[in-house]
Formats: structure tokens, sequence, C-alpha cells
């Protein structure tokens, strides 16, 4: 880092230019937080394409233009480190600053000074280094929530990014604007909601954007719904507060190391960690679908002849809802796909303990409906139960249905993932080559029949054993 500076510097000096770093890359190096530096932010006097261009010989890269409202070029280092150059706003940086959303994203540093950074030389109009010292997140205007409606979000992500507080007038702020957060493009809404579930208490954000900001129901209005239902004879709270809670729990166990047997734990570590998209990975999908899991409940609320209520359905009509929410958000189809899977399903493993059923029969056909997601569903239903359980009885010994998750996400691991994809064992190809097979329907049942087989243990799981079962399975029907 300090060198990359330094050779920005004595670029910038070569061209005759004056220059300031400034926003998040100067409050994260103040925090010492030089991990989470993804991209570095300049200003520059006058037009900076000339300078990017020299930068591109010095430091190579790919240059790119951004449409903004204000010009912007982006050199895209081979590391993936981004640097944003702008041609200054007004006649000086302290009039470019005026347009920055907090005051520890409003400070700006000369790069015709030393570095590593002077304190003494920053430029600090709104105070924002006594704010990083108070651990506070403070707006530089009222106005600033007026002018991109996606700030509203953002403080509480830089809350739950950096660990600091939202001084008071900026919550209330917040609060009496949060209803513009709609007017914001939902890529962006994405960006911020997906920065916050990547955090391990993104419980706590998602809470507090609504007791304290009133937020997080203008993106998702079927929220203040679930406030208002929920209770019943499982449940002693509303299913908002649920849903939160059941965050919690699935965070306390995805972040515990000896929650799970170790093999489980271990595949579920790699399994969270897989890449959905280019910037999402399974955890925060796994996060949201333990929100969303109830989502259905307030438009599947029944009260039947004896009084009870009930909500049969919910995880088909809250399918539907994520679904929607998803393409709001401009989700991927791939994420809207595992959400909808995630809130239709969710409630398989809990049936399956009711019934004692943990058959091959049942188990199998769970594992064909919840595919990939298994893992995830079985995190997400403990969780369920977990959060409901320990508030109707803060005592109670949960370990039976954890025994019941963790034997369905063994048998998913060692039994059901090797062959879920039956042609890496063998190809429908193989299957007709073997057998004299013309190219139909009834190859596709020929391999399900093989899969079948596999998983329930009556041949190896191999190409030996396919092989094997075609040998036996067409004798069989021969002789017929």
């Amino acid at each position: 880092m300090d060198r990359l500076m330094k050779q920005i510097q004595q670029a910038i000096r070569d061209q005759g230019k004056t220059g300031y770093f400034v926003g998040g890359g100067v409050r994260d190096l103040l925090l010492e937080n030089r991990e989470r530096i993804q991209d570095l932010d300049f200003v520059i006097q006058g037009d900076p394409k000339p300078l990017m261009d020299g930068l591109r010989e010095i430091l190579g890269g790919t240059l790119v233009e951004m449409e903004k409202k204000v010009p912007l070029t982006r050199l895209v280092l081979k590391d993936g480190l981004m640097l944003d150059f702008m041609e200054m706003q007004g006649k000086t940086i302290e009039e470019d600053l005026k347009g920055r959303d907090f005051t520890i994203c409003a400070m700006a540093y000369p790069l015709d000074g030393p570095w590593p950074m002077k304190e003494d030389l920053l430029i600090d109009p709104y105070g924002g280094l006594k704010d990083l010292r108070r651990n506070l997140i403070r707006m530089t205007s009222g106005d600033v929530f007026d002018e991109d409606p996606l700030r509203l979000i953002r403080a509480p992500r830089l809350m739950a990014q950096l660990g600091l507080d939202l001084d008071n007038d900026t919550a209330r702020m917040i609060r009496e604007k949060s209803h513009l957060i709609r007017k914001a493009a939902g890529e962006r809404l994405n960006r911020e909601l997906f920065l916050i579930l990547k955090e391990k208490r993104s419980h706590y954000y998602l809470s507090y954007m609504d007791r304290k900001l009133d937020l997080i129901n203008k993106l998702f209005p079927e929220i203040d719904c679930m406030k208002d239902i929920g209770e019943c004879k499982y449940h002693v709270v509303d299913s908002w507060t649920h849903s939160i809670y059941t965050v919690k729990v699935a965070e306390s166990i995805i972040y515990a190391h000896g929650f799970f047997e170790d093999h489980i734990r271990e595949n579920y570590e790699r399994h969270a960690e897989e890449k959905i998209t280019k910037d999402h990975k399974r955890l925060e999908l796994i996060k949201l679908g333990a929100l969303f899991h109830d989502i259905g409940k307030p438009s599947a609320k029944k009260v039947d002849t004896t009084g009870r209520t009930r909500f049969r359905g919910h995880e088909i009509t809250g399918a539907e809802l994520v679904k929607e929410y998803g393409e709001q958000l401009k989700m991927s189809r791939r994420e809207i796909e595992i959400l909808y899977k995630y809130v239709s399903l969710h409630m398989i493993p809990l049936v399956l303990y009711k019934k004692n059923d943990v058959s091959g029969k049942a188990l199998y056909n769970f594992f064909e409906e919840a595919g990939k997601e298994t893992l995830d569903l079985l995190l997400i239903a403990l969780s369920d139960i977990v959060s409901t359980r320990k508030l109707l009885e803060p005592t109670e010994e949960m370990g039976m249905f954890k025994i019941h998750v963790e034997y369905i996400a063994n048998n998913y691991i060692t039994r059901y993932r090797p062959i879920e994809d039956i042609s890496k064992v063998i190809s429908g190809k193989e299957v007709m080559d073997a057998v004299k097979l013309p190219e139909g329907a009834f190859v596709g049942q020929v391999l399900e029949d093989i899969k079948k087989a596999m998983f329930y243990g009556h041949i190896p799981q191999s190409k030996e054993g396919a092989h094997r079962y075609l040998k036996q399975y067409f004798r069989e029907n021969e002789e017929k």
C-alpha cells in the first residue's frame, strides 16, 4: 500500500497536478483496517484522464469509465484493488467534501504531503477524525439522504462493518426519511444488504434497522404484518421477532467451531464459502433464508373451528414472496431459486422428525428435492426449532433435534452427495453402449435406478458397481 501511494504521488507531481486522497480509504487507514480496503478514491484538480493513462503504464491494470453523475475513471489493478479518480467538484477540496454523506467519509489528505499520512495534515471540515475517536457515524448535513436515499442503508452497513455507533440525530433523520429508501435502485440496495449479511452479527444490524431506524420494513413490507401474527401454541413471540432470533441462532451455529462433529462442520464450512455469484457466498443466502423462512405466515394465517391459529401452507406463500423480493433486489436467477427452495422446503426436516422417519426412502426423496441446498435447509430448520423452543422452554435440551439433523447431514454427505450427479459416475452414453439401448427417456430411468441402488447400498458407488447393476438388471428383464 505505501509503495503504491508513493507511486501515485509521484505520478501526480510529474504531471504538475494537485490531488487528494479521500473517502473510505482515508477512514479505513485511520482505523487501521487495511484488510478491508478494496478501493482507493482520489480527487484531482482538472481532468484526471491524462494522469490515469500514465498510471496504467506504471501500474498495469485496466481502465474503466464509470457512468455516474460525477465523471469518474477507475483503474483496476491485477490484484483486484480499484483506484477511482474523480475531477474535483468546486474550486476547493472543502467544497468537494460537501457532497459526502458521513463525517468519517468526508476527510481528505493532500497528496503533496508526506506518506504515511500525518494526522495534522488531514483536511477535515466536519470533524470526522473526532467522530472516529468517539466511534460515531454522523451525517454531514440533514440533506444527505434526500440527495441519495441509498445512504439510509449505507449507515447501518458501515456500523456493521466498522463496529461503530450511529449518532442520535443521524438515526432520527434516517427514521424520518426511511420511506425514501424505495427510490434507491435494486442493484445498489442488493450490494448494501449483502455487505451487512457478510458480517458475523448480521442479526443485530437487521434488528437495529427495524427497531431504531424503521427502515427494513420499507424494503420488505410484509415484515410489518409479521409483527402482528405468529403467537400460537408453539410461538411465544411474533413471527418477525422469531425470524430475527432464527438468524441469530444460525450465526451462532455457523461461527461455532465445535457445534457439529468435525467432518460435518468441515463440510458446512466449505459449503458456506461457495460463491453463488461473483460477490455473494452461500453463507449470506443462508442468513437471508433464515430471516425469510416464515415470511408467508401473514398471508397463510387461519383460525380453525377450535379457535387455534394455524399457518398451513405458509412455506408456499412465503416462497412466492421471496421470489418477488429477489427480483426487486436484482438478484441472480440462481440466488432467487435457492431462496425459493429455502422457504418452500424449510419444514421438511421437522416433518421427518415428528414422523420419526429417517428411512432410506424418506431421506432420498428429501435429498432429491433439496439437492445442493440440503445442508442449508438442515441448518435453517435447526435454527428455526432452536429459536422456537428456547423462547418457549429456555431450559429445554435441544440435543435430540440436533442429532436428527446431524444424522440427515451425514447421510447426505456420505451417501447422496457422491452420486448427486450420477453422470459423474456413469453417463447415459455408457449405459446405451453397455446394453445396446437407443437414446430416449428409458435411459434416464435406468440412470435413476442406478442412483437409487447406490444410495440404498445395493451396489458400490463406482463405475464398476453401475455396470454390475446393468448386467443384472437386463438379465432379469430378459428372463421375464
